[in-house]
């Protein structure tokens, strides 16, 4: 798979939340890819980053439709994570996704994924999001390009 070499060392990558959509609700053209970048970082290959934003994100389909052991299942499974990091917004980050939003005009949450990605090492975020391909300021890594 391509992709995955590029991610070899990083610090701090972002994952963004339909990777783990994708992976949790078995996607026919995305579940393996998304597995293997879990495996990928699981293993210490890279870091990872799941921010505020993507752990509000992933409950929000079960816990709508009142699957409340699922959301409780997706909690438990981001939160045990080898290699990963589930830090906290804080003022500085805040400050970035603002000048991002100014900037390029993106939705507030997505930007805030873009301002984590920009306040940690790698400066790397995983998305499916081509419309992310316009934030400069980090390396977007697309799962269409991951496959």
């Amino acid at each position: 798979m391509s992709g995955f070499k590029e991610l070899d060392g990083k610090l701090g990558v972002v994952i963004d939340t339909m990777v783990f959509i994708y992976l949790f609700e078995d996607h026919p053209d995305y579940a393996g890819v998304c597995e293997n970048i879990i495996k990928q970082m699981s293993a210490g290959i890279f870091t990872g980053v799941i921010t505020p934003i993507t752990s509000a994100e992933v409950l929000v389909k079960p816990l709508r439709q009142k699957q409340f052991s699922v959301a409780d299942h997706y909690r438990s499974a981001i939160c045990n994570i080898p290699n990963a990091t589930l830090p906290v917004i804080n003022t500085e980050i805040a400050f970035m996704a603002g000048s991002l939003k100014a900037k390029y005009g993106m939705p507030l949450p997505d930007m805030f994924q873009a301002a984590m990605a920009l306040y940690f090492p790698a400066h790397a975020l995983i998305t499916n999001d081509r419309a992310m391909e316009k934030v400069k300021e980090i390396d977007i890594f697309l799962l269409d390009k991951m496959t």
